[in-house]
């Protein structure tokens, strides 16, 4: 018991550090960007991929893909050697030649800077990126939930202490703690066409889990108890004891175990996504000046050795004529273990909608701390939030958008209505009355004007109402 309360006083206590991304720098545009589009503020737009893009370079004859945070890092520099402009997506230069102020962003609104066929003001009505091609109003994100640290805590903890088995950067002992994977996926009430899930780090590294260890025998499943592992230790492997000893038991944990000994786990051994290790929080993950990600935290997913075995040692040693050389057949299962973990994609993506831009989208949930459950997930969670923020634009919109007097009314009405229905889990009702909705705020998309049936009069209201619904129709259909 005195254990797991030092434990949770750690927790408590110790702050959780943050790495900002987004408004440094002398960066006063994204401030600039809040003024002219206040409903961008927390959404996706909030960010330097508006006007920022990623990029590419050869390494090696291999090809690196980088977002636009660690791009501008490569290219601009930390040191701000380089021109920012590179850095620039269409619409970012658009708003670079228009002058960078607040009229700027209405000068470029009626442009299409990325050439997918939608204005700029239409997509960042409809939260969409004016600067990507494959980013428009056609296109609806899968159903998702963004977790914070807080929310996980309220979930049943599970801790473990188990050996992560590297292949050259060092063996070593720790007792992680969080929440079962399989716990995770329960509480976000994956669809029974789930079959597994790929996890992202925010420099864009991807790792594949099927969900059932039957599914792919050589991956490190989510569901079910891995094998009980025992505490393997040698003085020779010993770092702290050995200069060329290749693991490190410093973990608090270990103290008192002997070797041979099993490793007694209540629960057993999972897959868990961890937020602690040995008593605190994890450190989260920063670009290093190298541009490459350091820290593990503030969350990563964590599987246990599938084959059971000792900390072998580094591939890169010179020596391995000791207790327990290198072995390529071992299980290192520490490289399947996704460091600052940001998303975690449910496989496969339902139909009709589209990914997240991995390395666009990362980032900003290691800074705020969060973690985004996303795809082949129940949607009426993301169709509550979505209905809700509908409700609220239509509430705060000016009466002159609309093309009748009472023609608010009707629609917040019909809103409402749609609203109980999915609370009730009424799904043809709600096919039914999206449908007609989506007939009375059409008219500006169909034909470039509102019709005689429209309830809005505004074409730039119009199209926020009707990428909205829209999305909702898609989100309505999955999983049915």
């Amino acid at each position: 018991m005195r254990r797991i309360l030092i434990l949770a006083l750690l927790f408590a206590t110790v702050p959780l550090a943050v790495y900002g991304a987004y408004h440094h720098g002398g960066d006063t545009d994204s401030d600039i960007a809040l003024q002219a589009y206040p409903a961008i503020e927390g959404t996706k737009l909030d960010s330097c991929a508006l006007c920022h893009s990623g990029g590419e370079y050869e390494k090696k004859g291999v090809i690196v893909q980088l977002g636009s945070c660690q791009w501008c890092h490569y290219s601009y520099g930390y040191d701000g050697s380089g021109d920012i402009a590179d850095t620039l997506n269409g619409y970012g230069q658009d708003y670079l030649s228009s002058g960078k102020t607040i009229q700027a962003f209405s000068d470029i609104d009626a442009q299409d800077s990325d050439g997918d066929g939608f204005a700029n003001g239409v997509e960042i009505a409809a939260l969409r990126f004016p600067g990507d091609a494959n980013d428009d109003p056609t296109k609806v994100p899968a159903p998702y939930r963004v977790l914070t640290l807080d929310e996980l805590q309220t979930m049943p903890s599970h801790s473990q202490l188990m050996l992560m088995n590297t292949h050259k950067s060092g063996d070593f002992y720790a007792k992680y703690t969080g929440v079962t994977m399989a716990n995770l996926l329960d509480d976000s009430h994956i669809l029974p066409s789930a079959t597994g899930i790929t996890v992202f780090a925010p420099d864009g590294w991807a790792q594949y889990h099927p969900l059932e260890p039957d599914n792919d025998p050589l991956m490190y499943h989510v569901y079910g108890v891995y094998p009980e592992a025992k505490f393997f230790y040698s003085e020779e492997a010993d770092d702290s004891i050995n200069p060329n000893g290749w693991c490190d038991y410093s973990s608090p944990s270990v103290e008192g175990l002997q070797n041979d000994v099993p490793i007694v786990v209540e629960g057993g051994l999972q897959m868990i996504l961890a937020y602690g290790r040995d008593g605190s929080y994890l450190e989260p993950g920063q670009l290093t000046l190298s541009n490459k990600l350091d820290g593990e935290g503030p969350f990563r997913v964590v599987p246990p050795q599938k084959v059971p075995g000792p900390p072998d040692q580094a591939t890169t040693a010179v020596s391995q004529d000791v207790v327990w050389p290198f072995d390529e057949d071992a299980d290192h299962n520490a490289g399947y273990a996704s460091r600052s973990a940001t998303m975690i994609r449910i496989e496969p993506l339902p139909e009709g909608t589209t990914d997240i831009d991995i390395l666009e989208a990362g980032w900003n949930y290691v800074d705020e701390g969060k973690i985004l459950i996303y795809g082949n997930i129940d949607p009426l969670g993301t169709m509550m939030v979505k209905i809700n923020e509908l409700y609220d634009l239509v509430m705060a919109m000016d009466q002159d958008a609309f093309a009748l007097r009472n023609a608010k009314k009707i629609l917040l009405n019909s809103i409402a209505v749609i609203r109980a229905q999915l609370k009730r889990d009424n799904e043809q009702p709600v096919t039914v009355q999206l449908r007609n909705l989506v007939a009375r705020v059409d008219g500006c998309i169909e034909n470039g004007k509102p019709d005689q049936n429209d309830l809005l009069g505004s074409c730039s209201e119009q199209a926020r109402v009707y990428w909205a619904l829209h999305e909702l129709s898609v989100l309505q259909a999955i999983g049915k």
